[in-house]
Order: structure tokens, then C-alpha cells, then sequence
């Protein structure tokens, strides 16, 4: 990389805002100490973190230099707050605030950057690990500062950890204040929602730190009533505006401290840990929210997804049915055509030559061979399915043939006034109805059956009946004794015969509903509505 990859007209400009903003939050942290046995906060903290956790890592180098050179401008002897508290002029000074310091906080936050993404505080495990990272650089940097003046002065360390630990405390609420709200300003994940309520609870917590300050005045206090009311509009935006409620809470919370802190004399600690607590309570709160809303988005998206592919997959299941459909239809009708004229014809000539020994065995066998075709033909396309009734197909075809050949009991009922179905209609209708009473044949072992049609007003419906074992839950793919959708078996004959018939309602846009129970057998019905 080249020097002038760092330097530019940008990275100036973010390095003269960055200490314009640093040094300003450092005078009103200033002004704010001195109001006595007020909360110690260090917002310079929080501006330092931010911007060296959100800008790009090449501007680093304008931001050390921006800071150094201002602090150095402000507080040199001569300068515009001359203040050799701030500026010792010691070798170890110099060492410490210029070289020390700004590696030990580059180093760390560029590893931190490493491992967590912004905008930091949009996941549970995120903003622990921002807040600890925030405790950790403030402990480090806390060591580093005093350390050099400790080690100056002698200090015993009885008094070196006291201190640390104010610090550290002044550090970290400066930074859990200020940091939440650059955080969401800076991030373009930020969503805004519902911006009127959002604007008219921050506009009513400000009014009432107003009104508190008012009332102080006029010689009533309620600083407590303000600082815990506050805990109710901190918790809500957090809750309804996720990361942006959070920030906004802790900068409001920061404020409400520093109103009530102005209004009592109790130790600085108190005010520390309430921003502390309440600040750590909204950030893990909205974080909690945004992550939820988050993985809700992801599982959406992944419906949808999963949606798209159910609906090509059935598109797809309902299209290899129609097609199956003309396949059987053009092969039915190629081998009548074709075929069943030949095998006619050849009859016809046997009987027309009377020479012909032993004819009378071979028209036996030519009729035993079109019995056959005939019923490969009825096999592939049931006789009459495309100007009979359906009731008349079902009853003239190897339905009632197979249930004769099984022995099976059976019984055939029409109620109502028959409904003329189209052509497509009638052969999925009859598909359903076949595959139905092919189950209670093969695996029901039942003695009885009954195909039931009842036509109404609204629909129509065919229900197949039988007093067998009934089908297995792991064949349906349901526990309850209703049946909605068949079957996540596709290795099991039974339940790709149950998934064909769903398909092929849909196709007429009907639906499937199956009772069974092992006592009381099997009832498959399919609902068609009249159209």
C-alpha cells in the first residue's frame, strides 16, 4: 500500500470532524465533571471507539494524527486552554500518548474487527461481546495512562487500583452512552419504521427532563421520579425500534443521569451504575430484537423459497400426470385403431375360407387374443370414460372386475342427481376411485367395500369404504385419524399411490380426506365442488 492511500482529501475531512467532535464531547464532559459529587463520564470515549470501530482502517492514521495534533494545539503553554495537567511535557508522556496508546487501541480494535461485524450491537452475542470488548479497551488504555503517571509518582497500588477502577467506570459509561447511537447512525442496516411515534416519545423524554428541571427550580425535586420513569420509554423503544430504540435509550439515559445528577448530591457510583445497568439492559434487549427479527426474515425468505419449490414440484408431479393421461389415451386408441382392426380383419378372413383346417381353434385364439387387447386397453383407458357417466365407466370396468376376483363384497350407491364431469374430470376421478379400492385389495385385507357417490348442490363426492386394517401412520404421515396431506414415504408403494391421488385431485380441484382406524377400516372420499 502507498502513503497516498492514507492521505486524502477524505480522510482529512473524517479526521478534522472526528477531533472537532472528540475535543467538543471532551469540553461538555469537562464542563459536566465539575458539577459536584456528579456522575464522571468520559463521552471523548465513546467518539474515540466509534469512530475507529466504524471508519475504514486506513483512516486510521489521519484520526491518531488529527487527535494528537489538536490535543497538542489546545493545551500546549500558549495554547487556547493552556493546561499542563493535560500536556506534562515528560518523555513518558509523549511516549505513552503518542506511540503507546494509539497502538494498544489500533491493535485491539482491528482484531476485535476481525472476529465481530458492524454494527455491533444488532445480535445477543454481538453486543456481549462489543460491551466486553468496551470494558477490556478501557481497562487497557486506563492501565496505560495512569500507569505512566503512577510509575512517575510512586503510587502504591492501594491507590493506583482505586483510581483505575473511576477510570475505567468514566470510560465505559461514555462509551455505552455515546457509542449505541454512532453505532446506528453509521450503520446502513438502520431501518427507520413508524418515525412519528419514535419522534413523539423522544420529544416527550425530553419534555419531561424540561419539566423536571422546572420543578427543580421552583423548589421541588423528583429527580428519583424521573430517573426510574425513564427505565419504562428506554425499555419500549428498545422493544419496538430494536437497534435504533436501544441507542436512542442510552443517549436519552445518559441525559436523564446527567438531569438528575444536577439535582442531588448522591455519589457519583449510584449514577454510573443506573446508566450502566439500564444502558446494558436496552442494548441486550434490542439486540434481542433485531436478531429475532432477523432470523424471522431468514425463515421468511427460506418459506417462500421452499413455497416456490413445493408449487414447481407439484406444478411438475400434476403435469407428469396429465402427461401420463395422453400417453395412455394415445396408446389406447392406437391400439384399437390399429391393432383391433387387424386382429377383426383376420377373422374375418378365417371365416370366409372354408378350406382352412382347424379353423374353429384358431378364431378361438384370435378372440382370446383380442379379449386380451381389450383389456390392456381398459388398463390404460377405461372403456366409455369419454361419453359415459362416470357411475357407468366405474361400474363396466376391472374395478368391479378385481373386487369379483378378490372375493370382496361390494357394494355400488349413487344419491342425488348425477353431475356430467368432463372428460379430464372422469379420468382422475376414476384414477382416485382405482387406486382406492387397489389399496383395500392389496394391503387392507378386507372382506367388504363400498364406492358410495353422493352428488349435492355445492359438490360431489366419491367416497370408497372397507372394513380392513386400515393404513399405517407412517404410510400417511400423520397421527391423527384425518389425513390432509398423504405421504412422506416415497419408497412405499401404498403412499405413492396416496400422493398420486392428492395430485390428481388437485388437478380437478378437489380434495382428498381419509378416516382409518384398525378397527373400523378405511374411508377415502374425494370432494369436488360444483362449478
Amino acid at each position: 500500500m502507498k502513503l497516498k492511500d492514507f492521505i486524502s482529501v477524505k480522510f482529512l475531512a473524517i479526521g478534522l470532524a472526528y477531533t472537532t467532535l472528540f475535543h467538543s464531547v471532551w469540553l461538555f464532559s469537562t464542563q459536566f465533571e465539575i458539577i459536584s459529587g456528579t456522575v464522571s463520564w468520559y463521552l471523548p470515549a465513546g467518539v474515540r471507539l466509534a469512530a475507529f470501530l466504524m471508519l475504514p482502517l486506513r483512516s486510521w492514521p489521519m484520526l491518531v494524527l488529527a487527535e494528537k495534533l489538536t490535543h497538542l494545539a489546545l493545551f500546549h503553554p500558549g495554547g487556547i486552554l493552556d493546561n499542563t495537567a493535560f500536556l506534562s511535557g515528560s518523555f513518558g508522556w509523549y511516549l505513552v500518548h503518542l506511540v503507546i496508546s494509539p497502538a494498544l487501541l489500533c491493535i485491539s480494535v482491528y482484531l476485535f474487527r476481525r472476529k465481530v461485524r458492524a454494527p455491533y450491537i444488532d445480535s445477543v452475542n454481538s453486543t456481549l461481546a462489543t460491551l466486553a470488548f468496551c470494558i477490556l479497551i478501557s481497562a487497557l488504555l486506563g492501565a496505560t495512562f495512569l500507569g505512566r503517571r503512577a510509575l512517575e509518582l510512586q503510587t502504591d497500588i492501594s491507590v493506583f487500583l482505586p483510581i483505575l477502577f473511576d477510570f475505567l467506570l468514566g470510560d465505559f459509561v461514555g462509551i455505552i452512552v455515546l457509542c449505541p447511537i454512532l453505532f446506528a447512525l453509521l450503520s446502513k442496516e438502520t431501518k427507520y419504521r413508524e418515525k412519528n411515534m419514535l419522534f413523539a416519545i423522544v420529544g416527550a423524554w425530553l419534555l419531561f427532563l424540561l419539566l423536571s428541571v422546572y420543578v427543580y427550580n421552583s423548589g421541588t425535586n423528583i429527580s428519583y421520579q424521573v430517573k426510574y420513569l425513564a427505565v419504562f420509554p428506554a425499555l419500549f423503544l428498545s422493544f419496538r425500534y430494536a437497534v435504533l430504540g436501544s441507542a436512542l435509550s442510552c443517549l436519552l439515559i445518559g441525559l436523564t443521569a446527567f438531569v438528575v445528577a444536577s439535582q442531588s448530591n448522591l455519589p457519583p457510583l449510584e449514577h454510573q451504575f443506573y446508566i450502566i445497568a439500564l444502558c446494558v439492559s436496552c442494548l441486550i434487549l434490542g439486540a434481542s430484537i433485531s436478531q429475532s427479527l432477523e432470523m424471522n426474515r431468514v425463515l421468511s425468505h427460506k418459506n417462500e423459497a421452499l413455497e416456490r419449490a413445493v408449487n414447481r414440484a407439484q406444478a411438475l408431479s400434476s403435469k407428469l400426470v396429465s402427461l401420463q393421461e395422453d400417453e395412455r389415451k394415445r396408446l389406447s386408441r392406437d391400439l384399437h385403431d390399429d391393432f383391433g382392426h387387424r386382429i377383426v380383419d383376420l377373422k374375418l378372413q378365417l371365416t370366409l375360407n372354408k378350406a382352412l383346417a382347424d379353423k374353429e381353434t384358431l378364431l378361438n385364439k384370435i378372440d382370446a387374443l383380442y379379449q386380451a387387447m381389450k383389456k390392456s386397453l381398459g388398463s390404460l383407458r377405461p372403456s366409455g370414460i369419454d361419453t359415459l357417466p362416470i357411475e357407468a365407466v366405474i361400474q363396466g370396468s376391472a374395478i368391479v372386475s378385481t373386487l369379483k376376483k378378490s372375493n370382496i363384497e361390494y357394494t355400488f350407491e349413487v344419491k342425488g342427481s348425477p353431475f356430467a364431469f368432463t372428460a379430464e374430470q372422469k379420468i382422475h376421478i376414476y384414477r382416485i376411485i382405482q387406486e382406492a379400492v387397489s389399496n383395500s385389495v392389496k394391503y387392507a385385507n378386507a372382506s367388504r367395500l363400498g364406492i358410495n357417490i353422493s352428488y349435492t348442490e355445492a359438490n360431489t363426492t366419491f367416497c370408497v369404504s372397507d372394513n380392513g386394517k386400515g393404513i399405517p401412520a407412517h404410510i400417511t404421515g400423520v397421527s391423527s385419524s384425518h389425513f390432509a396431506f398423504p405421504t412422506d414415504r416415497p419408497d412405499n408403494a401404498a403412499s405413492l399411490g396416496l400422493l398420486s391421488m392428492k395430485e390428481r385431485a388437485k388437478l380437478i380441484n378437489g380434495s382428498i380426506y381419509i378416516e382409518s382406524s384398525s378397527s373400523s377400516g378405511t374411508n377415502i372420499c374425494l370432494s369436488i365442488p360444483r362449478q
